[in-house]
């Protein structure tokens, strides 16, 4: 246990000497809170090492540079009045920062999960990805993504950022994760893994880089594609990583379920999937959807003649009203949710991701509302609408 003024010196050590890598402040006090989080990044302005917090008020953000002291100082006060979480990446350790509602300062040092790097002038830094060239990991080795000198293959070199890419929005998912540290494993449902190059490198990053207990398993329709992972997974002494040939809706999960991936599972397997993470209750949720036509089926053309009269469109826009539906159906069940771009070169050139946090005591209402006239003006009864009310959901 601590305080405000007894973190103070922690939290100027860890700008001005440990080299703050990124910040994140999460998990807001008060529902009347605009700003949904705060995250903050080191850069150099004439010279000078300071750091900008950006404010995230859902698709807006505004931005502030400041001094180490005066960035302290501002982290400080969003901490005592704003929010109740703060997450701090250093090269040498990833500081936690719990603060309960009586006001009680709790501080958690973990293992580092970002590399240092060297800082560019103004916004230029250069990216620095979490899967870096030049060093061999054995899971992309036996995945043919990179040889054994640690330098990725040209043809694999696209399958290896979008690794890269999808590390980087669950390392975003750590401050929710981070809470089962110490209360046992982690459980993890990836839903449609295929040939599982983001399932072995999930698991590699929260494992071997972040440092935490993980329970995985990865289900697929394919037995061979089944076969091929585990025998990867035991080669690689992956012991907690299984995978089972098993269709999304017959899965029965042993324990708490924390967090469900589902990336291409086709049209309403997406559907199950999330569905199936809500009625787990799962703190975590990321979907890729893919393939989808069941809405198109329902869409009457006289709502919308110019913009329905052509197939392609008629298609494009279906799903996008899918997505749509299912993103404000998992918010009404008390999660928060993001649709943000996923780059998958192998599948389609983008696709959308629909990341979701679970939150004690969100409000349902507005979602409800909001739903509720979605869905009339369009006459749409979506599957997960289904699922969720024959499970118990608010649908």
């Amino acid at each position: 246990m601590t305080t405000a003024a007894e973190f103070a010196p922690l939290l100027h050590d860890i700008l001005q000497v440990q080299a703050l890598l990124g910040c994140s402040l999460s998990k807001k006090r008060r529902k009347e809170t605009p700003c949904e989080k705060v995250s903050l990044r080191p850069l150099v302005l004439k010279g000078d090492v300071h750091y900008q917090l950006t404010y995230h008020y859902g698709r807006q953000e505004s931005h502030e540079n400041l001094p180490p002291q005066a960035a302290a100082e501002r982290v400080l006060q969003l901490l005592e009045t704003d929010f109740r979480q703060g997450y701090f990446f250093t090269p040498k350790a990833d500081w936690q920062v719990l603060v309960s509602k009586k006001g009680v300062w709790k501080v958690l040092r973990h293992p580092p999960s970002r590399a240092a790097q060297e800082l560019k002038g103004g916004h230029d830094r250069p990216k620095k990805y979490l899967l870096q060239t030049g060093t061999p990991y054995p899971f992309l080795v036996e995945l043919g993504v990179m040889n054994a000198a640690g330098k990725v293959l040209a043809k694999r070199y696209h399958k290896f950022r979008q690794l890269n890419r999808y590390l980087e929005i669950v390392q975003d998912c750590l401050p929710y994760l981070e809470e089962r540290r110490g209360r046992g494993p982690l459980r993890i449902v990836d839903f449609g893994s295929g040939k599982a190059y983001l399932t072995f490198a999930l698991y590699h990053y929260l494992v071997e880089q972040v440092g935490l207990d993980v329970e995985l398993v990865g289900l697929d329709l394919k037995e061979e594609v089944v076969s091929f992972c585990n025998n990867v997974a035991r080669k690689l002494n992956f012991d907690s990583l299984h995978f089972y040939h098993q269709d999304i809706r017959d899965f029965q999960a042993q324990g708490q379920v924390d967090m469900v991936v589902s990336l291409h599972a086709c049209d309403v397997a997406t559907d199950y999937a999330l569905a199936q993470a809500i009625a787990w209750q799962a703190q975590v949720i990321l979907a890729v959807p893919c393939c989808q036509h069941e809405i198109l089926t329902q869409l009457d053309p006289k709502l919308e003649p110019v913009l329905l009269e052509h197939g392609i469109l008629k298609e494009r826009f279906a799903s996008l009203l899918t997505d749509a539906a299912r993103a404000k159906l998992v918010e009404r069940e008390g999660y928060a949710v993001q649709v943000m771009e996923f780059i998958d070169l192998e599948h389609t050139p983008k696709n959308l991701l629909i990341r979701a946090f679970r939150q004690l005591g969100r409000p349902s209402g507005p979602a409800d509302r909001e739903y509720d006239l979605f869905k009339t003006s369009w006459g749409l009864t979506p599957t997960l609408e289904v699922l969720l009310g024959e499970r118990g959901g608010s649908a």
